[in-house]
């Protein structure tokens, strides 16, 4: 989180860190810890509904569908439990964006608006206003080469990514069914 303030990304270089900020100070990597720390994610997750997905060690998915009505305070009340369980069974340093979505799609895209510490809900009341706050970059998939594949199109945004016609992105952008999987995820 600190080095991030200086941005430092996750997989650059030492090299390249040490250019942003040079009293870099590199730790060793404990994947023991890691897993540990990822299995007590997983129960805590699993207290609110069996349907818990990994997505790397430190995301995962949980589907509330079949389990939300059991739990008072909607989402927002299990995010916030969440949050107090983490800071409390694993360590008070321990922080968790928590994004809720129609979709996985817009799950990520709801975690990534406030980190570290975040929590969003992107629905159809929102997500258009959501989408132009946003660059393409900011969306879960779009790297840059996806980027200069939409600008070539006359897509700029991700309002103007979500107003292209499921034709345009399947046929001319993408040239695969990425272009219709994209138009599905972006309207949720």
């Amino acid at each position: 989180i600190e080095a991030k303030q200086y941005g430092i990304k996750t997989g650059m270089t030492v090299r390249d860190a040490k250019l942003l900020y040079p009293n870099l100070i590199v730790r060793t990597p404990n994947p023991a810890l890691y897993r540990a720390v990822h299995l007590l994610f997983r129960r805590i997750f699993r207290d609110y509904s069996p349907d818990v997905t990994p997505k790397s060690i430190d995301e995962a998915v949980i589907d509330l569908t079949d389990t939300l009505c059991l739990f008072k305070g909607g989402v927002a009340g299990i995010a916030t439990e969440i949050k107090r369980r983490f800071r409390e069974e694993i360590g008070e340093w321990m922080r968790c964006s928590i994004g809720v979505g129609t979709n996985r799609f817009l799950a990520k895209l709801a975690a990534s608006l406030h980190k570290p510490d975040g929590f969003d809900i992107i629905d159809h009341t929102n997500v258009l206003d959501v989408y132009n706050k946003l660059k393409l970059l900011d969306l879960n998939g779009i790297n840059t080469r996806f980027q200069a594949r939409l600008n070539a199109y006359g897509i700029f945004t991700p309002m103007e990514f979500y107003q292209a016609p499921l034709e345009k992105l399947h046929k001319q952008v993408f040239h695969s069914i990425v272009g219709y999987y994209f138009y599905l995820r972006l309207r949720g």
